[in-house]
């Protein structure tokens, strides 16, 4: 954006010298500029090629911005469909690399787990079915009920 405003400003006064050499210079047969002398109505084309170069430049990253966001609002409404396209195509041919790269992607790689990870994992999965007696087929299968002894019923006297 900063840019843009140098440009502009440089616009301007580009356009304030074109003002100042037609009102004040113009009586000038040939004005000597740098190394060569040169008519007034020449520096006036000069300066007003130079503004409709800058001009261009301005137009030209304005309709870079909108190209941008154009490409940016497209992105984001048509990303839940890429997702899930990728998903599918990683489904269909997860185990085939050479047709992944044909739409550009590659296999997820998977996460290896160091061994003290896996062991705390163990003795935190011990400790958590100890903590809510939790237990497996095999234990619940020992587990037997037992029905309390009926006392008999009282003698009617």
């Amino acid at each position: 954006m900063s840019n843009t405003r140098t440009r502009l400003v440089r616009i301007a006064a580009d356009q304030k010298m074109i003002d100042g050499v037609v009102k004040y210079l113009t009586v000038f047969a040939s004005l000597p500029v740098g190394s060569q002398s040169m008519a007034p109505a020449d520096i006036v084309k000069i300066i007003q090629e130079r503004v409709r170069s800058a001009q261009a430049v301005v137009t030209a990253e304005a309709a870079f911005k909108d190209a941008v966001k154009a490409d940016r609002d497209e992105r984001v409404s048509t990303a839940k469909l890429m997702s899930s396209l990728r998903r599918i195509v990683l489904g269909f041919y997860g185990e085939s690399p050479n047709t992944l790269a044909a739409f550009g992607l590659t296999a997820p790689r998977t996460g290896k787990k160091k061994v003290d990870v896996k062991a705390a994992a163990v003795a935190k999965g011990k400790a958590t079915r100890k903590a809510r007696n939790t237990m497996g087929r095999k234990q619940k299968a020992k587990v037997k009920g037992s029905v309390p002894a009926t006392p008999p019923p009282p003698a009617n006297a």
